[in-house]
């Protein structure tokens, strides 16, 4: 069993991009609430997954992500990371306090 893993990206003026990704093994919001910034962001490069912010940002724009749904399936892995890793990776950034100015560098925003 593997996990879909669907997540958004929205800007201020609510654009929105969408990506699902099934990743190996069995996953479930539990495994991850604790872990996102205020119980609900994250930043999907400090997961091993791809942000979602268009190429030609603007003032509306950010590093933040939500997950909408997670759900098990039959389905081969579409991203080489498995469930324990993006665990783990969740929790270290987490920890890190999700490194904002660092990604904030990486996608072209100065804050």
């Amino acid at each position: 069993m593997n996990t879909s893993i669907t997540y958004q990206y929205r800007d201020a003026s609510n654009y929105k991009e969408l990506d699902t990704v099934i990743i190996s093994g069995q996953l479930s919001i539990n495994d991850i609430e604790e872990y996102l910034y205020e119980k609900e962001f994250f930043i999907p490069s400090e997961t091993g997954l791809k942000d979602l912010q268009p190429e030609n940002l603007n003032q509306d724009d950010h590093i933040w992500h939500e997950i909408l749904e997670i759900s098990h399936t039959h389905e081969k892995p579409t991203v080489n990371i498995t469930a324990e890793e993006i665990i783990s990776h969740f929790k270290k950034a987490s920890l890190e306090e999700w490194n904002i100015l660092e990604a904030s560098r990486r996608i072209g925003l100065f804050i």
